[in-house]
């Protein structure tokens, strides 16, 4: 108890066997070292004297400093390895940040494009050009089209970097044939020094040096497995490797660029389509008011030739200057309406880009009226006109809009040929929302409640030498205009078919 309350007093029991081993440890030592050194003094000749020589430092110290060495060269060992793997850390963090940022943008620009309009392409690629050669500090980011003779590519889409010279907008084909035959093929053209093009490449790898280019890498757009251009990207002031991994990520960028291509070319298509389209629906329309349209012109025509021949007459009379005046200016007068009718016949026929601007809904209306009169007249029909007074403009195109009014009225005259009371009213007014509404009522039959969804379905008419696409043209022009146009059947009899549209902002042009 006495011991153990001692030992731990002093420090502990595990000093105490520490201290007493190393005590032992010095007696046996000396217990040797003095009985050698006794003998050897025996063994000595007399006077002479033995000497003990201290050690130096390296044999005292000397498995110290060995030790020592030993731990700092393994320390440096240590930290040199620590300092090469945070190296390769870093690196290794460099490239994944760098790989989820560019995963990042690249997602970010699939979204963009997914909902982008047609007339929104270009801009839109303009900016992702931006964004990816920014991101990869490039000199140049293009795409190249094929040209419809295959001769060439044109420049349609570029982003360049500040203080770079802009591309050329065309290259021939023959420039670069190497690259080129790749890239028909859909492979991918890539190289970070124009010396790793081969000896095939020899006269695009001039053409490229001549340009200043010194690292590329060109990934095909195609539509329908046919390559429609290339997505070019570019250094001129440095080398820059093109990892597979990155070159993977790039023909994504291009998959994305290539479809939203497509969708443009298809909507340009599909909007060419439907100019066609609305211009044979004209065509057909104005075919049924031939009749018409020789009255409209036989009217002046007719007077012309009169006036004419009076005057002739009155010249050989010798009639006053006076009276001639009054004649010629008739003349004049009739000319203008003949004119007038070309002019209007001319803009009706002709095929061009939708041109909307602010017009006058009732003017409008008149015009076709005025063409359909002697018709309707024929016919035995009579139209009357309802139209509001000050009826705020429209934005419209001129003749899209003639031509869906022509086509209801003379829907309402067809539907009219049996009837006994013909009579058809067109009205506008302005709705409580805020839209113009133009309403053309017949007194025909109506329209079967089983047909009224169907009358605008594409190929669908009553009528035995009808195409069936009157009214369905209608539909999609007024639609095109944010308007609607719907049918329906009036309580005593006949059907009316009616349609909005938006009311502009501005005032009418002087032709409106």
């Amino acid at each position: 108890m006495c011991n153990r309350t001692t030992s731990t007093m002093t420090g502990g029991a595990r000093r105490r066997p520490l201290r007493a081993g190393v005590i032992a440890g010095l007696v046996a030592l000396f217990s040797i070292v003095i009985p050698v050194l006794a003998a050897a003094d025996d063994s000595l000749p007399s006077r002479k004297q033995v000497l003990l020589l201290s050690a130096s430092l390296w044999e005292s110290y000397r498995w110290h400093i060995v030790a020592v060495v030993g731990l700092i060269g393994a320390q440096g060992v240590l930290i040199g390895a620590l300092l090469l793997q945070h190296g390769r850390r870093r690196r290794a963090e460099t490239v994944v940040r760098e790989r989820l940022d560019f995963e990042t943008l690249v997602s970010d620009l699939s979204a963009r494009f997914v909902d982008l309009r047609g007339a929104e392409v270009d801009e839109g690629i303009a900016r992702g050009l931006r964004r990816v050669g920014e991101h990869l500090g490039l000199d140049n980011a293009l795409i190249l089209e094929f040209s419809a003779d295959d001769r060439a590519v044109h420049l349609t889409h570029q982003w360049t970097a500040p203080g770079v010279p802009s591309p050329r907008p065309s290259m021939e084909l023959d420039r670069f044939p190497w690259s080129v035959e790749r890239v028909r093929r859909g492979e991918i053209v890539r190289f970070s020094k124009l010396d790793e093009l081969p000896e095939a490449a020899a006269v695009d790898r001039e053409e490229l040096a001549a340009l200043g280019i010194k690292s590329v890498v060109g990934i095909p757009l195609a539509a329908a497995g046919t390559a429609m251009g290339v997505l070019t990207l570019s250094t001129l002031r440095r080398a820059q490797e093109w990892s597979d991994d990155l070159v993977q990520r790039l023909e994504f960028v291009g998959g994305i660029f290539s479809s939203a291509l497509l969708r443009q070319r298809g909507e340009i298509e599909l909007r060419k389509l439907r100019r066609d389209l609305t211009h044979v629906g004209r065509v057909a329309t104005m075919g049924e008011l031939t009749a018409s349209i020789a009255h409209e012109l036989n009217q002046p025509l007719t007077a012309i030739l009169s006036n004419a021949q009076v005057a002739e007459r009155l010249i050989d009379s010798g009639v006053d200057a006076k009276d001639l005046r009054e004649i010629v200016s008739d003349i004049v007068a009739d000319d203008k309406r003949a004119i007038d009718v070309i002019h209007r016949l001319r803009a009706f026929f002709k095929k061009d880009d939708t041109n909307q601007r602010p017009l006058d809904v009732n003017a409008v209306i008149q015009d076709v009226v005025s063409l359909v009169r002697s018709d309707a007249t024929t016919r035995g029909v009579s139209i009357d006109l309802e139209l509001e007074a000050g009826l705020p403009v429209v934005l419209a195109d001129r003749v899209q809009l003639q031509q869906v009014v022509l086509n209801l009225i003379m829907n309402g005259l067809d539907a009219m040929r049996t009837s006994d009371d013909r009579r058809l009213a067109i009205a506008t007014r302005v709705s409580a929302d805020g839209v113009v509404r133009v309403s053309v009522s017949d007194r025909g039959s109506g329209v079967a409640e089983c047909e009224l969804p169907l009358v605008f379905e594409p190929f669908y008419t009553t009528k035995p030498q009808g195409l069936g696409m009157g009214l369905s043209i209608a539909r999609s022009l007024v639609e095109a205009h944010g308007g609607r146009l719907w049918a329906q059947n009036n309580s005593n009899g006949g059907a009316t078919f009616s349609f909005t549209l938006p009311l502009s902002k501005e005032r009418p042009s002087s032709s409106g």
